[in-house]
């Protein structure tokens, strides 16, 4: 009878371990997903609206990648920081709007929506974007991006 015992509460010790790991795993919710996703993009509003290419930069990892639209990918931080220095001279401000955002707490993939103004308030551009968030140190940086616009791409004319 002893015999039978101690694997017996070995084995329920080690099945409600198991159990407490996987309810701990999924105590990240969706809304604390799309909480932090919303905190991170209301700093990279802010950070467009202060035309802060520093800032900007440090939204990203050092090897992360940006996917333009009609150019090629932008590859690290630094590359980053030069690649909005021009268009945060015509941008006044942007938002952006998430539409979803699956994921852990370690990495979240985010999609949603995004609008440019000009200085004086009116649209500039409308698309929509994905994008790759880890966490690092407790903090979220984006370590892939890819947008593109709404409006239709311009052709050359033809002949």
């Amino acid at each position: 009878m002893k015999k039978l015992i101690l694997p017996l509460l070995f084995g329920t010790i080690l099945f409600t371990s198991c159990e407490k790991a996987a309810e701990k795993k999924e105590a990240v919710s969706a809304d604390s997903l799309k909480a932090s996703v919303e905190a991170w993009n209301v700093k990279f509003e802010e950070i467009v609206k202060n035309k802060d290419s520093v800032g900007f930069a440090n939204l990203y990892s050092e090897d992360a990648v940006r996917m333009n639209p009609n150019f090629p990918s932008t590859e690290g931080r630094a590359a980053i920081q030069r690649s909005v220095v021009e268009p945060f001279k015509v941008i006044g401000s942007t938002n952006l709007t998430m539409t979803d955002a699956i994921g852990d707490e370690n990495t979240i993939t985010t999609f949603g929506t995004y609008e440019h103004f000009l200085p004086d308030g009116k649209s500039l551009e409308k698309g929509k974007y994905m994008g790759i968030l880890k966490n690092v140190d407790g903090k979220l940086i984006s370590i892939r991006d890819i947008w593109n616009s709404d409006s239709a791409a311009s052709l050359p004319p033809t002949k």
